[in-house]
């Protein structure tokens, strides 16, 4: 049969069928070929056809197919089709075959047998759809999960999850080479402020600028990742000489100590920067990130802002630590708790005008255990709500003991961690604390951090609430954080207590002193009570009596006094006054 005589045939049995007429109509591609002659030709293709591949009619009857495959066509693919053809069967594979102008279409392509009356194998037809866009739109919706998965969405740096994965491979390859490799954590200091003061788009762009240093100080293709919030962790790899870790260290800190542009100001960002060694100080990715962890906590501790590298010392710490945390329930259970009182006088005559609690544990196994060393565990833990409103209460009752037993009428002091002061109950907390002991809310003082400030909207409303009760409220360690004088003017505040730094080195640095003089008369001049704690010499407190500050504490007049100790100097002001 002549290839005219042939089409005519096919077409006869297109034709007499509605099914593949309506098929024609709607643009799905067909093609028919004979497997009897050579090659398995196409003997008919239908509209739909053309208008997919390009192709006209004429231009590939007799022809294979393969004429629609190029570089790109994948070859498995090919391989489905060339089975079912060989074992004279259906199937259905997605393919990217080629237009005649060279463009590629994605094709879903379906091949069925067709059999004459005796079952006999007379014809292949093909079905073609077209599915180019629902390809491409699926593609670029993987494309855009593994953004979100890869890539951080504020930065475009790695993710945790995809950072880990890297640092595993990198740290095999590292090992087979028998060369070193570091991990740099990275931490921003203060950055939630930043954030609430400027807003989260200035934070998220402020990132960006911290992630684009970081990508412009090591070789491209250095992993790195925002792990989440503020901290960042980069991966040296396959290096040869170790120094050359330090060396990159050092230049990302110069880099990070520059000045950003935030809402058109210039401002400095603190950090900390921690390192851990492959293999020195961990062989896998848990051990070296927990190790650089550590490092750059210590880092931030320390207030350097240079490479400081893990030191096992920091595992003892750690352990130190978690047999604190474990044992704090347990010790303010069993009473290991107790309070100390360090005096406030009146920097003029020296005459007692109220005293600070100061918490200190007695350790059953261990003795005297440093309020530095459990305070900010308590803090991380959270422990530190149920610590202080044990404070809380026990300065409530011993100052209204002490009244009752005829000592002077003074306002008891007590330090609120930013935490406490932010829990839901901690205004009920302090009312219970009153309500329970008796204690009139005149003689007492919460001494609050100056970093509490940075949330006036927050603090505001519990603050006014505290102030309209009674009860006396001072900024404690002022000078030391980056509060705003216009909320100092505005919240409800009565004391100012300037941190001890400034004490220090006055009146001999000429500097401390400048600045000691300017929060002394700032503190005057919104009418608040000025009291400077360390005092510890006759020169410093002459300083500060010839300059107005209001009231002192420190070890001039007194260091933390027990209990016991207090209720003398109590008796003592007692027979004073007679």
């Amino acid at each position: 049969m002549d290839q005219a005589s042939e089409y005519t045939h096919i077409e006869s049995i297109i034709n007499s069928s509605a099914l593949l007429r309506s098929i024609d109509m709607m643009g799905v591609g067909i093609a028919i070929t004979d497997p009897r002659l050579k090659d398995n030709p196409l003997v008919y293709v239908n509209q739909g056809f053309e208008k997919i591949t390009g192709y006209k009619r004429e231009e590939v009857l007799m022809r294979n197919s393969r004429f629609l495959q190029g570089d790109e066509t994948d070859k498995r693919h090919l391989g489905v089709i060339r089975q079912a053809i060989k074992e004279g069967r259906a199937d259905t594979v997605t393919i990217k075959n080629y237009r005649k102008d060279g463009s590629t279409f994605w094709n879903q392509f379906i091949i069925s047998p067709i059999l004459n009356p005796d079952g006999e194998l007379i014809y292949f037809i093909g079905l073609q759809f077209d599915v180019t866009e629902e390809i491409e739109d699926r593609n670029a919706s993987k494309q855009r999960i593994r953004q979100l998965t890869y890539f951080d969405s504020v930065t475009d740096l790695l993710t945790m999850s995809r950072f880990s994965t890297v640092m595993k491979a990198s740290l095999e390859q590292t090992k087979a080479e028998q060369k070193t490799a570091a991990v740099l954590r990275v931490n921003l200091n203060r950055f939630r402020y930043i954030n609430e003061s400027y807003g989260e788009r200035a934070g998220n762009e402020l990132l960006k600028g911290v992630g684009d240093r970081m990508r412009a100080t090591f070789p491209e293709g250095t992993p790195i990742c925002r792990s989440f919030a503020d901290e960042f962790i980069i991966l040296l790899s396959g290096l040869s000489d170790p120094l050359q870790i330090h060396k990159m260290a050092c230049e990302l800190c110069e880099a990070l100590r520059h000045s950003y542009l935030v809402n058109g100001e210039k401002i400095h960002v603190g950090f900390g920067m921690g390192i851990s060694l492959f293999p020195d100080d961990g062989t896998d990715v848990t051990q070296l990130l927990k190790h650089a962890e550590l490092a750059m906590k210590e880092a931030k501790l320390a207030s350097v802002q240079e490479p400081h590298y893990f030191d096992y010392y920091l595992m003892d710490k750690l352990l130190e630590r978690v047999k604190i945390e474990k044992k704090l329930p347990e010790a303010l259970e069993n009473g290991e708790f107790e309070l100390y009182y360090q005096p406030k006088v009146d920097s003029s005559s020296l005459v007692l005008t109220g005293y600070e609690a100061l918490i200190r544990w007695n350790d059953s196994d261990h003795g005297r255990i440093l309020p530095s060393a459990f305070i900010p565990v308590a803090e991380d833990t959270g422990f530190i709500v149920q610590l202080g409103e044990w404070v809380l209460r026990e300065a409530c009752r011993t100052n209204k003991a002490w009244q009752e037993a005829g000592y002077p009428k003074l306002p008891i002091s007590v330090n609120v961690s930013a935490i406490q002061f932010r829990h839901p109950r901690f205004v009920h907390i302090v009312e219970a604390a009153l309500e329970q002991t008796g204690l009139d809310p005149q003689y007492l003082e919460l001494e609050v951090t100056e970093s509490i400030l940075n949330d006036p909207v927050i603090i505001k409303n519990k603050l006014d609430y505290l102030k309209e009760r009674g009860i006396s409220l001072s900024i404690d360690d002022f000078g030391t954080g980056y509060s705003s004088i216009y909320y100092l003017k505005e919240l409800p505040l009565q004391v100012l207590k300037i941190d001890r730094t400034f004490i220090t080195q006055t009146p001999e640095d000429p500097r401390d002193t400048a600045l000691l003089l300017s929060i002394i008369q700032l503190g005057k001049s919104l009418g608040l009570t000025v009291l400077a704690e360390g005092v510890e010499t006759e020169e410093q407190l002459k300083f500060l009596q010839a300059h107005g500050c209001d009231q002192i504490q420190g070890y001039y007049y007194s260091p933390p006094l027990s209990k016991e100790k207090l209720e003398a100097l109590l008796y003592k002001e007692t027979l004073s006054l007679k």
